[in-house]
């Protein structure tokens, strides 16, 4: 069992062929069909790299790396990727649960612009 983990994350999925950004205002307003869609898909992006396994409780942190200098709601864009992520490690066998008797801690940070590799780079590890 690993003590922590470390992966990077993209900021986006597909419905279809479309690339959609992920970000809460768009979530809301998608139809469940397309969010299930979009969901499952970014399950499709990062599948090849959960391949670990934590037995208990965990902690995650973010650190998102924005696309431009446009002004974002940090927890906007992180919110739908951990929804995204953490559904993902429970169906891979990563984690037991994405609820709080297994994930006890989450947080997030803003480190800057990084045009052309927008992303997420997320740590898990055991608590």
């Amino acid at each position: 069992m690993p003590k922590e983990v470390k992966i990077t994350l993209p900021t986006h999925s597909f419905s279809g062929k479309k690339k959609l950004y992920l970000n809460l205002n768009q979530y809301r307003n998608w139809h469940h069909s397309v969010s299930g869609n979009v969901k499952r898909n970014y399950y499709y992006l990062i599948q090849d790299k959960l391949d670990f396994e934590f037995s208990g409780e965990v902690s995650i942190h973010y650190k998102y790396y924005a696309p431009d200098k446009r002004v974002r709601d940090l927890m906007n864009v992180v919110s739908v990727v951990d929804k995204f992520f953490q559904d993902s490690m429970v169906m891979c066998g990563c984690i037991l649960a994405d609820d709080t008797s297994i994930v006890k801690n989450i947080t997030a940070k803003y480190m800057g612009i990084d045009r052309g590799n927008s992303r997420i780079e997320a740590t898990i590890k055991s608590v």
